[in-house]
């Protein structure tokens, strides 16, 4: 398979809260014990539970499969730049 291109949707599955499989991921930004943070199309996704591990890594395909137990998923929203205004009356 070739690199996957981005804005490719991505798929999760969890298999009884023991392993997890996320698909359209294009960066794995961290991953500890109790935390995976993935980009994928629609922004930052968070993956917490208890020894969490990644036990398949396949970038190329945007394919990332953990082992341990999964308590949550999340997805982070991006931060919007603050809106510039004036203050006062026109003239």
């Amino acid at each position: 398979m070739g690199e996957m291109q981005r804005g490719t949707a991505h798929k999760v599955m969890v298999d009884q809260r023991r392993q997890a499989s996320v698909s359209g991921v294009s960066d794995v930004c961290s991953f500890h014990g109790n935390e995976v943070v993935l980009n994928v199309d629609s922004g930052t996704m968070v993956i917490t539970g208890e020894n969490l591990h990644v036990s398949k890594l396949l970038l190329e395909e945007g394919r990332v499969e953990l082992a341990g137990r999964v308590d949550g998923i999340h997805y982070e929203q991006p931060h919007k730049p603050a809106k510039l205004f004036r203050v006062g009356k026109r003239t």
